[in-house]
C-alpha cells in the first residue's frame, strides 16, 4: 500500500501542511507576547479568531471538492499554508501574526478533511482502514517535525529566518500536489487486488 505513489503523495502533502501549521502554532504566542508586551492569556485571546477559522475552512473545502479534484484543493491549501507561515515570519505586529496563523489553520483543517477523504480512493478496498490510520500517522509525524525544526533553527538563526525555512515544507507539498495526475482521484475498481499499488 505504501508503494502506491498516490497514497504516499497524500501522506507527504498532509505532513508538510501539518508541519507548517504546528511550526507557526509553536511560535505565534510568544511572537504576539513580544509584539504586545502582554502575557500568555492575551496572546491566547488574540488567537481565538484564528482557531475559529477551522470551522469556516471545513465548510469551504466541502464546497470546493464538488468543483475541483482533491489534489487541486490540497494544492490550494498548501499554498495558503505557505503564505500564512511567511506572513508570520515577516510580521512584527500582533494582527498580521494572527492573520498569518489563521491562514495556516485554514490550510491545516482543510487539508485534513480533503486528504482523509482522498486516501481511501488511492488504495484497494481491503486496505482502506489501514490507509486512514497510516495517513493520520504521517500527518502527525509532519506536525512534530514543524515545531522541532523551528525550535532547532531558532537557536542558530533569527526566528523570522527559521519560519521562512519552515515555509519550504508546505511549499514542497504544494509542488507535489500540482504534479499529481487528476486520474489519481479515481476509486479502485471492485476487482482491485488486495494491496495492489495504484
Amino acid at each position: 500500500m505504501i508503494a502506491s505513489r498516490g497514497f504516499l503523495a497524500a501522506g507527504l502533502i498532509g505532513g508538510t501542511v501539518f508541519a507548517g501549521y504546528y511550526g507557526v502554532l509553536f511560535r505565534a504566542p510568544s511572537l504576539i507576547e513580544q509584539a504586545t508586551g502582554g502575557g500568555p492569556l492575551e496572546a491566547g485571546v488574540l488567537l481565538v479568531p484564528a482557531a475559529a477559522c477551522s470551522v469556516l475552512a471545513g465548510r469551504l473545502v466541502g464546497s470546493l471538492t464538488d468543483r475541483f479534484t482533491g489534489w487541486q484543493v490540497s494544492a490550494g491549501l498548501a499554498a495558503l499554508t505557505v503564505v500564512g507561515v511567511l506572513v508570520v515570519a515577516i510580521s512584527t505586529g500582533p494582527i498580521p501574526i494572527v492573520v498569518g496563523t489563521a491562514l495556516t489553520v485554514c490550510g491545516f483543517a482543510g487539508a485534513q478533511a480533503v486528504l482523509v477523504n482522498l486516501a481511501p480512493d488511492l488504495v484497494a478496498r481491503d486496505d482502506r482502514d489501514t490507509a486512514q490510520g497510516l495517513l493520520t500517522f504521517m500527518n502527525a509525524l509532519g506536525g512534530g517535525i514543524g515545531p522541532a525544526a523551528v525550535a532547532g533553527l531558532s537557536g542558530i538563526v533569527p526566528v523570522p529566518v527559521a519560519l521562512a525555512v519552515l515555509a519550504a515544507l508546505p511549499l514542497a507539498g504544494l509542488v507535489l500536489s500540482l504534479t499529481r495526475r487528476p486520474t489519481a482521484d479515481r476509486r479502485p475498481q471492485p476487482d482491485a487486488t488486495h494491496g495492489s499499488p495504484r
